[in-house]
């Protein structure tokens, strides 16, 4: 009986942990996604220079763990979002944030694979 309580408990912190990992992220092809102001940032181009500065935004990753990175962004103008690409060809796209004057605290996913870039997709 411990077994099938303990197997139960298991399924369902999983389930758990999936769900709240799609609360900030929906996956979207990229074809699918706006033209606008895009930069792009590999886990070696983050370990060396983690800052990510365009005209309507700074972004900076503060932690990168293979699977997952995370890191904060102030907006100033239009609206950003992140897309994260993983290694086994999924991606994962966050939500639009707009201007604010705190910063915006930003991560991407990739479970059971390492992400491989991170896009900074901004427009007006």
């Amino acid at each position: 009986m411990r077994g099938c309580i303990a197997r139960k408990i298991a399924t369902f912190g999983m389930a758990a942990t999936a769900a709240l990992g799609a609360l900030g992220t929906a996956t979207t092809p990229a074809a699918a996604v706006a033209a606008g102001s895009d930069q792009s940032i590999t886990p070696e181009v983050a370990a060396a220079m983690p800052h990510i500065e365009a005209t309507g935004y700074h972004c900076v990753i503060t932690a990168n763990y293979g699977w997952h990175w995370e890191g904060y962004c102030n907006v100033y103008s239009g609206q950003l979002r992140t897309i994260t690409y993983c290694a086994n060809g999924t991606s994962s796209t966050g939500l639009w944030i707009g201007a604010r004057p705190e910063a915006w605290d930003v991560w991407g996913d990739c479970p059971g694979s390492t992400w491989t870039r991170v896009v900074f997709q901004w427009h007006s």
